[in-house]
């Protein structure tokens, strides 16, 4: 099995370039009729985008082959900005980072973001909030119509790359690129047959590496705002907060549990595995959930759908899972649990947005919730949470449910996922 690896990472940059221009004649062959455009953001600013890579000397890479790497990471921010006229849009998945669209199933020329690279901040004296995000295995740009969202209303977002996490690559800003690595995410992409117990420290030791990436992170970012570059004076530390994907969510918690810095946090569909499920935080914390029926239906039927390996791991999973939830739920000051119907876990991605073949398999993990929809209902309560807990702003639409948004289920999680006996 070493051998194809090391294969592929000694002759990386050729199988990179047959891939690309494997990829551009196919592009070439297909129509041009078929382009689609994510939503436009609804915000009054426009929207700038521009990537760092960043290298942390006091931090041991945890992922690599040699043992003298040191952790480096790339990021990609989003921004309010005022875009000269005439300005392109920057391509929605830029240089290698197409790569990616051949695991997923769709055609990266073929969509359009709104985003242009490196366009002037907006103007004025004004300081943005600034939200650090986390994604797992997605890498950042696979959120790109959120994020536009979110900075066309004033909010610089700042998404990390965790190396060697994103799926099948990771590529820095200069090019580079590095392949997965499944120590990464803790094997969390296969049904799992080690003891639950086992996964646990596996996947806490992985969501204590993603925290240590956003602390570092966010230090950089007040260097970044010290300094004279283009976001230098507008980033307002703080009023911080902290959202992320998946293990993402995980992490995002874990650093607000350990960094003061982190004032709100939001976890998108996450699991908990770290010490934050058992501390807890008291700070604002939202849960946005997709539906999970492998929590809900007999575990002899979430293992005969494969979604375990045992009926054992089963209960015990669930019930690790939801008492995390709640206790964390329980601990936030305040604390929101809301589940999206329809939604699944990629919904909280583009992927219900973008032209997917029929043979993808984010597909499967989509739900029913319309995607256009999907990022509708996400981007208002995201807005709504963030612009309660860092700008002090009314946000009637976190009181409960609301006819505008039929989708939104308000209830703890320990109602939300009951554990049925076995």
């Amino acid at each position: 099995m070493r051998r194809p690896i090391r294969f592929i990472e000694r002759n990386w940059t050729q199988l990179a370039l047959v891939a690309v221009a494997a990829s551009w004649v196919f592009r070439r062959l297909r129509t041009k009729r078929h382009r689609v455009e994510l939503p436009a953001p609804t915000g009054p600013f426009q929207v700038g985008r521009l990537a760092f890579d960043w290298l942390d000397p006091a931090r041991k890479e945890p992922y690599a082959p040699g043992k003298r790497r040191r952790r480096e990471l790339s990021v990609w921010i989003w921004y309010p900005a005022e875009v000269n006229p005439g300005a392109q849009a920057g391509e929605y998945l830029p240089g290698r980072w197409r790569l990616t669209s051949l695991l997923w199933g769709f055609q990266a020329s073929r969509v359009r973001a709104h985003a242009v690279s490196r366009a002037p901040v907006a103007r004025g004296q004004e300081r943005f909030p600034v939200l650090v995000f986390s994604p797992a295995a997605f890498a950042p740009h696979y959120y790109t119509a959120l994020f536009e969202e979110l900075a066309s209303h004033g909010y610089v977002v700042v998404a990390l790359s965790h190396t060697y996490e994103m799926l099948p690559v990771s590529v820095f800003a200069d090019g580079r690129v590095r392949l997965f690595r499944p120590a990464s995410v803790g094997n969390a992409l296969q049904v799992s047959r080690i003891p639950h117990e086992e996964d646990v420290r596996k996947r806490a030791r992985v969501v204590g590496v993603k925290a240590e990436d956003l602390s570092f992170v966010v230090d950089q970012l007040e260097r970044l705002n010290a300094g004279t570059g283009l976001l230098a004076g507008r980033l307002d530390l703080d009023r911080l907060g902290a959202l992320g994907h998946s293990l993402g969510g995980n992490a995002a918690a874990e650093f607000c549990r350990r960094d003061r810095r982190c004032r709100a946090v939001v976890d998108l569909d996450g699991g908990l595995w770290s010490e934050v499920s058992q501390e807890g935080i008291p700070r604002p914390f939202l849960m946005l959930f997709a539906e999970h029926p492998e929590y809900l239906r007999p575990c002899a039927d979430s293992v005969r759908q494969k979604a375990f390996s045992s009926e054992e791991y089963c209960q015990e999973h669930r019930a690790f899972a939801v008492t995390g939830w709640q206790r964390l739920y329980a601990s936030a000051q305040p604390g929101y649990s809301i589940q999206v119907r329809g939604a699944g876990h990629a919904s909280f991605t583009d992927c219900g947005l973008l032209p997917l073949r029929s043979g993808s398999f984010a597909r499967q993990s989509l739900g029913s919730i319309e995607g256009h929809r999907m990022w509708r209902v996400l981007s208002d309560y995201l807005l709504a949470f963030f612009d309660r807990h860092l700008r002090d702003r009314p946000a009637p639409l976190l009181d409960g449910p609301d006819p505008s948004h039929p989708e939104a289920l308000f209830e703890p999680p320990e109602v939300l996922f009951q554990v049925p006996k076995a």
